[in-house]
């Protein structure tokens, strides 16, 4: 895959749119299922004596994604400097959300820092929320069950991995690979609404942190239901003794301050349409040049949060080919240690990339052509895990065309 092969296929059309029990304090669960610089002057009618005043330039952090004058943080997982200072350190948090048809709409994505997109069994997706701070979690749902992939993809940040249920093979993996984790299905108390309550934070039980919501219960199946929020995540981190100190201290990607030199050699791409599955055939990404977003479609209509009433959309757009195969059961392998090819988009332009992840707590890194790591614009990212088999399905247009991955 190159720009030569991106070139070669432009076609004349753009493409249209269209249990309830505390948390086991064990290392696994066997339940399934945003510095202003003042000028000072001194002035009067009359002659004043004025002293020079000494100011001081703001000192060089060879980091140039911060800016001494705003008193916020670099978040990590964006490398956008919005982020408490409190949280300087401090280990982010994953979160399984729902992304079935019937789960539809979900909550809190849109306050997601990432998200990945991965598939499970039969062709269906879920997602995986990336928040670098506990504390800014909304009401968030409805929460799903880990698979390794999931898993995987949480230890790669450090992040402590949040779930609502396992498959059979996911405690084994979390143990060997020591990634801590809260499955929320062994904790949770119930049958509950956050709207019940005046400052929205549910009362539960001494050591139950997640719950069913009553509105939800009573519009959909019981599996699609499954919600929490930070303060009650937090609270099971704390219950379950689990370290918040980030020991690795990485940044999601090798991010540049809006002006990566790789997408500026790219070529146009105003929407691209990943196919998944035939289950899942359209994580549609169409690009706004007013906002420099893309945003979410899927299932036919936009990719709304429940709770802003809006569509999720993203800075950038990553679609990561990777070697998934059937493991002989009804749960399907995802060997990222292979790593890819894929693409990466942003600023309405696409580039091919590689990437690699060598091991379960290993990071994905993005690779150029050249194979130099890839500069990666900050802002909010949204990064599909896509079989190989189904890199052919994947549709890529500009107002001057499309072509077929």
């Amino acid at each position: 895959m190159n720009s030569k092969k991106i070139a070669a296929a432009v076609l004349s059309a753009a493409i249209s749119v269209p249990f309830v029990g505390a948390c086991a304090k064990t290392a696994e669960d066997t339940t399934p299922s945003v510095q202003e610089t003042v000028m000072v002057t001194q002035s009067s009618a009359a002659v004043v004596e004025t002293q020079p005043v000494e100011t001081q330039a703001p000192v060089a952090s060879g980091d140039a994604l911060y800016d001494p004058s705003n008193p916020l943080a670099v978040n990590p997982i964006t490398g956008l400097q919005d982020m408490d200072p409190a949280n300087v350190g401090q280990r982010s948090v994953a979160v399984v959300i729902n992304n079935s048809h019937a789960a539809q709409p979900q909550r809190g994505i849109s306050a997601a820092d990432t998200i990945y997109e991965y598939q499970t069994e039969g062709g269906q997706t879920r997602l995986l929320a990336l928040f670098a701070d506990v504390n800014t979690i909304p009401e968030i749902g409805s929460l799903r069950s880990a698979r390794i992939l999931s898993t995987d993809l949480a230890a790669g940040t450090n992040s402590v991995f949040i779930h609502f249920g396992r498959n059979a093979r996911v405690p084994d993996h979390i143990s060997q690979y020591g990634i801590d984790h809260i499955d929320g299905n062994s904790c949770s108390a119930g049958v509950y609404s956050s709207s019940n309550y005046a400052d929205g934070y549910v009362e539960l039980p001494a050591g139950l942190f997640f719950w069913r919501d009553a509105t939800w219960k009573s519009q959909r199946a019981i599996e699609h239901t499954a919600v929490s929020d930070g303060r009650h995540i937090l609270e099971a981190i704390e219950y379950n003794e689990i370290s918040m100190t980030d020991t690795r201290n990485e940044r999601l990607f090798n991010f540049v301050p809006d002006n990566s030199v790789d997408i500026a050699a790219g070529d146009p791409c105003d929407q691209i349409n990943v196919y998944f599955s035939a289950t899942n055939p359209d994580a549609l990404f169409t690009y706004d040049p007013t906002t420099g977003l893309y945003s979410k479609s899927q299932y036919g209509n936009p990719q709304i949060d429940e709770t802003t009433g809006t569509q999720i959309a993203f800075t950038n757009v990553f679609v990561l080919y990777a070697n998934i195969q059937p493991h002989g059961d009804t749960t399907i392998d995802a060997y990222l240690e292979d790593g890819g090819e894929g693409w990466y988009v942003s600023q309405g332009r696409i580039i091919p990339i590689t990437w690699s992840k060598p091991g379960p707590n290993s990071p994905i890194t993005i690779y150029n052509e050249n194979g130099t790591e890839v500069q990666v614009n900050r802002g909010r990212s949204y990064i599909c895990i896509v079989d190989s088999d189904m890199e052919g399905s994947t549709t890529i247009s500009s107002n001057a065309g499309g072509f077929t991955a």
